[in-house]
Order: structure tokens, then sequence, then C-alpha cells
């Protein structure tokens, strides 16, 4: 049995915090947080998303994704139009503003990936990154 100081979730834990320390200061000199980064991130990849797609892909609180959206909305980094099949959701679409701050993002977001891998050799990254999208993939997949 492990010892706490020893445990996977402290490992995470600690990587989360980092990584959004890292985001948020990287990201502060364009008037957005970590987590405002991340869904920009999300909805340029994607072009356009409901607001139900980006808690899900992101796995957080719909009230968290609403205010989120609503900050990046009022910030002009995107717009939210009454989905077309159904009128209770809102499609998300990224604006100019975001496409431009978009490279920025990914940039410092591969940038904190080597931050918290730079111990690691090219294969060890590699793989590591795998096993966290498949963790994750994982840990979205199992409902709550």
């Amino acid at each position: 049995m492990m010892n706490s100081s020893e445990s996977p979730f402290k490992s995470i834990s600690i990587l989360y915090r980092k990584s959004h320390i890292w985001l948020n200061n990287d990201c502060a000199r364009h008037g957005l947080t970590a987590a405002q980064a991340v869904v920009i991130l999300i909805v340029c990849d994607y072009k356009t998303l409901t607001q139900d797609e980006i808690t899900k892909r992101l796995s957080l609180d719909k009230s968290v994704i609403a205010k989120t959206v609503t900050k990046l909305e009022v910030g002009g980094f995107v717009v939210r139009t009454t989905n077309a099949k159904d009128k209770r959701t809102y499609d998300i679409r990224p604006t100019e503003k975001s496409w431009k701050v978009y490279p920025y993002i990914r940039e410092e977001i591969d940038r904190c990936f080597l931050r918290m891998t730079q111990q690691m050799t090219e294969e060890e990254q590699t793989e590591f990154a795998r096993l966290l999208a498949k963790a994750a993939a994982a840990a979205i997949d199992i409902e709550e």
C-alpha cells in the first residue's frame, strides 16, 4: 500500500495546481484566466460547441461553464446563439479575438506541459501524454 506522499492523487493535484498557476500567469496579459483560456481553446478546436458539450468535454460544472462563457462573451471572445435544433441550447463560436489569442494559448499549454515533463525523455513525454489522455477519457466515460 502506498503512503500518501506517493499517492497518484497527490501528483495529479500538484500538476493541476501548478499548471493552472502557470496558465493563469501566462494568460493574464491577454485579460484571461486559465479557465477562460481552456474554453477558448476547446471552442476554437471544434469551431462550434454547445455549452453542454463544453461542460462534458471539460468535465466541469454547468454553472461554471455558463459563467465562463458569459465572461468570454462580454469580453468579445465568443458569440452565443440559440441552437437551431434545440431552442433551449446555445451554440458557442469563437470570434476573431479568440482566433488571435488561440495560437498563444496553444503555445502556453505546450510550455506548461514541457515544464511538468522537463525531467522526462521525449519518449516518456509522449507516453505520459498518451496515458493522461487515456485516463481522462476513461474518467469522462464513467457516469457519476
